[in-house]
Formats: C-alpha cells, sequence, structure tokens
C-alpha cells in the first residue's frame, strides 16, 4: 500500500502530481482527467493486488449507473495517457476475467532541495548550485530561442479547451455565423436517442433545446443566426425541422417549430448550410448513393418552407461544408475538393481538388483558400504549407472552424467496434457471442466456409498520423485468438480472403497492394503491387493459385493474373485460358459491381416489404453475407440494427434478431459474415463510441 497520495509520486520514469492533476512523460507535461486520476488513485493504493471491475466502478461511478464498457475505456484512456502498451505492460496489468493490477514501481518524487542534497553527498552542494543555475539560464535561453523559432516560422499558439466529459457522444457539432454559439446533439445517460444542445462560448454554459424522445441531429444555422435546422427521427418517421430562436438562449427551447421536409429514418441525417439568402446545400442519397442538391427556401410570417429543390453533380459525399462562396467537400476514397458556388451551372470548371487522400474531419480554415483537415492530428493547409495544430486523443471524427471568432471545435474519441457471432439451426438462434476484445476497433474480416476459421483486422498502433492494422486468427475449437501478423504502417485492409485449406491468407489494401500471410511462419508478404487496380480476386479450388484482374493504369484495359504459390511470382493468363464462372456466393468485395450485384437483388426481391431507399441505406451501412441458400442482411431503423434473411429457393423473408444499436455514423465499414451453408453468422458493430468536444482558441 502506497502512503502520502496526495503528494507527487513517480510511477516508473513518470511524474504523477495528484494535486495539480498532471503527468510527465518523457519530459511532457500532460493534463489528467479526475476520473482517470481516480482510477490510477485506486490501482496505485492497491500495488501488486487485482482490482476489481466492480471495485472500479463503484470507486469511480459512485451512485451512478454506467455500462461495465465504461471501465474498459477508462483503462485504455489511461494507458495511452501514460504510455504503456497493453500487449506488453509496465504499468497497468490486465488480470483476464478479474480486473486490471498496477505492476508499476512506485516512490515518491525527490524535491528540488531533497535533489540537490543528493548531489551535495557526491560533489557538495556548491556545484549542484552551480548546475542549478546554469541550467535554468540554459532553459530561459532554450525557451526564447523556441518561442524565437515559432514567431519566424509563424506557428499560431493554440488554447485548448474540453467543453465535454459526460459518459457517451457529444457530435455533430456547428458554429453560429458569429461565433457566439456551438450547437451539438449529445446521449443523455442510459438514452438511445439523441437531444439537440448550444453552448454559449460566453457564460460557458450549455442549454439543452430539445429533448423530446425523438433523435435531435445534424443543427445548421441559418446566415443571419436566426433559425436552426434540424433533423428529428426515430425508428419509423423522419423530419427536418425549422426553429426560430430570435430571442435569447434561454428561451430557444420554447421557440417556433416549424415542419421544412421530410426524411428518412435510415439514412444519415445532413446538416443544411446556406449558401446565399434563401439558398442552402445539403445531402440527398438516391440507388447510386449520396449526393448533394441545392434547396430553396421561403420564411413567410417567421415560418420557413421549401420552393424547390436541384441536384448537384457532387456523388458519394462524405463530408462537405460551404463558407466563403465555396464548397469543400470530401468525395468517398477520392480526395477532398473546392468548387465555387457563384455559378452552379459551372461548376465542373470551377472545381480544384485539394488532396488525394480521405480524412475523417474537414473544415475550411480562417483565410480564404485554407483547408484544416483532420485523423488523429488537426493540419492547416495553406497553399503547399502544412502545419500540424493539435495532436488529440483518439480519433477526431468531425471539426468546424469559425473564423469570426477565431475558434473551431472538434470531436475525439475513441470507438468500440467488435464482432459477434450467432449460431442458427432451423429456428433456434444462439444468444449472441462477443468475438473480439471490447478495447479494440475491428473492422474487416473473413470466415472460412466451414465457419471454423475467423480472422479479422483489429485497428493496432497509431503513428505519424496513420494507422496500423494487425491480423488475428480465432478458431472456433480455441479459446482465444493468436496473431497472424501485422500490416505495414499506413496501409488499410479493404478484404481479407482464406484459402480453402486455411494455410494462407490473402489480404487486399486500400493502395490496391496484395499481402499474404502463412498461418505456419505468420509472415506477411507483398506478392501484388505496381498496379494501379485490382478486382475479382480469388483463389482457385486447390488453394494453389490467387486468381486475379489488374490494370497497369487507369487507362488500360483489364489483365487477367494469378499468383502460383509454388513459383512465388505473377504471371498473366493465356488467352486460351478459360476461367470458371463463379457464383455470387463464391465471389467477395473485391469484384466488379459485386455490392451494387447483392443490393440490387434484394431490392428487387423486397421491394414490396421494405421502403426501397430505407433498405438502400441499410444495405450500404452494412455488407450483407451471401451464402448458399440466401442472404443475411441488417435493416436500420432509426438507431435500430435488425438481421435478416432472405431465403433464395422458398422466396421467404426471414427476421433474426435485433442486433444492437448504430448511433453515429462516424464509421461505415460494417459488415455480415456467414459460413456456406448458413449456419453460423458473424457481425461487427459499433459497441461504444465515447467522444468530446474541444474548442481551440487561435
Amino acid at each position: 500500500m502506497v502512503d502520502n497520495l496526495n503528494k507527487r509520486f513517480l510511477i516508473n520514469e513518470i511524474l504523477v502530481d495528484f494535486d495539480s492533476l498532471s503527468v510527465q512523460v518523457g519530459g511532457s507535461k500532460r493534463s489528467i482527467e479526475v476520473k482517470h486520476a481516480e482510477l490510477l488513485r485506486l490501482l496505485i493504493i492497491n500495488k501488486g493486488q487485482v482490482v476489481t471491475r466492480e471495485v472500479i466502478l463503484n470507486t469511480v461511478w459512485p451512485g451512478t449507473i454506467v455500462s461495465d464498457n465504461s471501465v474498459s475505456q477508462l483503462v485504455v484512456q489511461l494507458r495511452k495517457l501514460l504510455g504503456d502498451n497493453p500487449s506488453d505492460p509496465k504499468i497497468i496489468k490486465t488480470v483476464p476475467r478479474l480486473g486490471y493490477q498496477c505492476i508499476a514501481q512506485i516512490e515518491k518524487a525527490p524535491t528540488l532541495l531533497e535533489q540537490i542534497e543528493e548531489i551535495s553527498r557526491g560533489r557538495g552542494v556548491q556545484f549542484a548550485l552551480i548546475g542549478f543555475t546554469v541550467g535554468l539560464l540554459v532553459s530561459v535561453f532554450t525557451k526564447f530561442a523556441v518561442e524565437l523559432w515559432q514567431s519566424k516560422t509563424q506557428q499560431s499558439y493554440l488554447s485548448a479547451t474540453r467543453i465535454t466529459s459526460s459518459p457517451g457522444a457529444e457530435v455533430f457539432i456547428r458554429f453560429s455565423p458569429d461565433g457566439k454559439y456551438l450547437a451539438y446533439s449529445y446521449l443523455a445517460e442510459g438514452a438511445d436517442q439523441f437531444d439537440l444542445a448550444v453552448y454559449d462560448l460566453e457564460t460557458k454554459i450549455t442549454h439543452t433545446i430539445k429533448s423530446s424522445g425523438y433523435s435531435e441531429e445534424s443543427a445548421s444555422w441559418s446566415s443571419d443566426g436566426n433559425w436552426l435546422i434540424y433533423s428529428r427521427s426515430d425508428p419509423f418517421s423522419c423530419e427536418v425541422r425549422a426553429l426560430n430562436i430570435k430571442g435569447p438562449v434561454e428561451t430557444w427551447r420554447l421557440a417556433r417549430d416549424n415542419l421544412l421536409d421530410s426524411c428518412n429514418s435510415a439514412q444519415d441525417s445532413a446538416p443544411w448550410l446556406e449558401y446565399q439568402a434563401g439558398h442552402f446545400i445539403t445531402k440527398a442519397w438516391d440507388k447510386h448513393g449520396a449526393y448533394l442538391q441545392s434547396v430553396h427556401i421561403s420564411i413567410d410570417d417567421e415560418l420557413m418552407r421549401v420552393i424547390g429543390k436541384k441536384p448537384l453533380p457532387f456523388r458519394d459525399i462524405t463530408h462537405y461544408q460551404v463558407k466563403h462562396q465555396s464548397l469543400l467537400y470530401q468525395s468517398k476514397e477520392q480526395g477532398i475538393y473546392f468548387s465555387e458556388l457563384n455559378n452552379l451551372k459551372q461548376t465542373e470548371n470551377m472545381t480544384t481538388r485539394v488532396s488525394k487522400q480521405a480524412y475523417s474531419a474537414i473544415s475550411q480554415g480562417r483565410a480564404l483558400g485554407t483547408v484544416v483537415v483532420a485523423k488523429q492530428n488537426i493540419e492547416l493547409w495553406e497553399s503547399h504549407d502544412k502545419q500540424t495544430l493539435y495532436s488529440g486523443f483518439g480519433t477526431i471524427s468531425e471539426l468546424d472552424v469559425n473564423a469570426v471568432a477565431s475558434v473551431s471545435a472538434h470531436t475525439e474519441g475513441v470507438a468500440e467496434v467488435n464482432f459477434y457471432q450467432l449460431e442458427i439451426n432451423e429456428s433456434v438462434v444462439s444468444a449472441q457471442k462477443q468475438l473480439t476484445s471490447p478495447a479494440r476497433m475491428d473492422l474487416i474480416a473473413t470466415l472460412s466456409q466451414d465457419g471454423a476459421s475467423f480472422i479479422y483486422a483489429s485497428v493496432g498502433a497509431e503513428n505519424r498520423n496513420a494507422q496500423q492494422f494487425e491480423l488475428w486468427h480465432k478458431h472456433a475449437f480455441m479459446p482465444t485468438s493468436s496473431l497472424l501478423g501485422t500490416l505495414p504502417l499506413g496501409e488499410v485492409p479493404a478484404l481479407l480472403l482464406l484459402s480453402p485449406s486455411g494455410d494462407y491468407l490473402a489480404v487486399m489494401s486500400k493502395s490496391n497492394k496484395v499481402f499474404l500471410v502463412s498461418a505456419f511462419t505468420k509472415e506477411v508478404k507483398k506478392i501484388i503491387d505496381n498496379f494501379a487496380q485490382i478486382a475479382n480476386l480469388h483463389w482457385s479450388k486447390d488453394g494453389k493459385v490467387l486468381n486475379y484482374q489488374a490494370k497497369l493504369s487507369q487507362m488500360q484495359s483489364w489483365q487477367r493474373w494469378q499468383f502460383n504459390l509454388s513459383q512465388g511470382r505473377s504471371e498473366q493468363y493465356m488467352q486460351s485460358v478459360v476461367e470458371r464462372e463463379l457464383v455470387l456466393a463464391e465471389r467477395n468485395l473485391s469484384f466488379t459491381d459485386y455490392q451494387a450485384q447483392v443490393r440490387d437483388y434484394l431490392v428487387n426481391k423486397l421491394d414490396s416489404q421494405f421502403d426501397v431507399e430505407q433498405l438502400r441505406v441499410s444495405l450500404s451501412l452494412y455488407q450483407p453475407a451471401v451464402y448458399r441458400d440466401g442472404v443475411y442482411f441488417v435493416l436500420k431503423r432509426g438507431h435500430q440494427l435488425i438481421l435478416y434473411r432472405y431465403l433464395t429457393h422458398e422466396s421467404k423473408l426471414e427476421l433474426i434478431q435485433p442486433i444492437g444499436l448504430h448511433l453515429y455514423s462516424g464509421i461505415s465499414e460494417l459488415q455480415v459474415l456467414s459460413s456456406y451453408d448458413g449456419t453460423k453468422v458473424i457481425f461487427n458493430r459499433i459497441n461504444n463510441y465515447e467522444s468530446d468536444i474541444v474548442l481551440l482558441q487561435y
């Protein structure tokens, strides 16, 4: 047991100060939140003993009902703050099925006088004081030099303030035009619908504007600041509403509210952004996906109504923002673009590509023509210069910059995306079984035909603003997963493909490379590269050859190739070779138009039983699993996810069971997997999403 915990301590080489709520890791001083400090204090007090999850819940959240995942998240966050690796822990050790244990060396941190006294035992206090004085002068000079260098390189000082710290997600952030208010949505404790709130930047007070039992999301402002436009939805309906907010912020919850437009509860909510008086840009969906549209609105007798809509030539949109009479948008897998809005008829000639890479959040900067982008870090792009402004905790999912107030807001946090399994035999469905760690984000997976081998890609370390993916293997007869290997930094898997024998795993990345992983040597080897595009990747029936099609450049035609495992190299098909036509159940996401074929098949079969647009949106969120006798798919109703299957030969639709909630669209790489006979089904879902809002003052 450790005494005097209100003083400063050394945990291994880390200086912890509970009085000032700070830690010093590797010379870098970091703030520590109260709950993290309470957890750390609890572990230190019980050093060498196992602290159960129940004890942590009762100590950190006394008298409050929170999920067990909150403990996992708190431990993950504390480990990251202290730089502790869960795979090779030096501070916090996980004791499976029991709890956590502090294994660090704990000792009282010496004061400055104690350090001097220690030195005096060697060479004398005179030398210690001289060294201290010289060190102080060097520190002052170094600080002056750094500040001078920063001023010459025009690096801005940013003041970061976290304005939310509640369990759950705070998302859909948007500044008012004058920068006085920040609108956002939040999940109240125990709720499964978002409430609408406004944060007053002057008084630093949060006001709940809407708490109706519906889900209020994606609030945005009219350019004069007199209206809030937001979506309101439940599992069966969706509306876009306009709220008149001309009075004080305290009275906005009582302000007049009118129906502006209808929407689909399965679709992501989207902001309405005014680019000129009475003209807004928002996102809409059709059978081909998401696109932007211009909406003309009139205001009569303090009532907003839609006059007309016009589709715009911007498709596959993930993010968009309107400022300075220009549109900044990101197209899925295509990058970021600027487009002038002065003349929408000439948009194709007035569009400039800013980046080929996609980001998790984008915004226009304070100055005209500047762009702010984010993943783990926030970067400012100005002409050809890039400057890192802020390093976040976890992933930054949203970003908004207000030039008037010289302030930005972003959401940062972590998500748990985990895989679950169901056994389905005739009419009997087993309970959901969690397959992967609740402290991880597991996105892409594959399942062997017999359902015995399950391999998945999990987000591992983050380095240099890039993710690194680990490949894990879980066999039905083994209690735990084993690590197969790690992909090179920055390589994001798009497809995992297990050979028929299970001896090899092919991994196709989003950069059009293919890696081969041996189950025996656990070696990750790049085998296919230097192609502009790869498609139709599949194993031969004997598992000795990996077939695929490739283009040397986007302008060239497709060529047929095969990688022979025995020869260890690729070669082109001979023209005389005729490849066996694969049925839909034998194909995968790499096949050209595979997703469209599955989607169109289900839409044609189920258009009389579901709203077609709701079905299309759900199928774009979750990739269905085609198996021997039918298709498993997920339908999204509001925030509820429901697993169905369609039996091909019987032309029969079956509801399997609800599988959870999908509260936030920041992660879309979700999928359903099935064994070939359909008796084993695996799916992933966002198990928990924790985010906070941080303000940066420039």
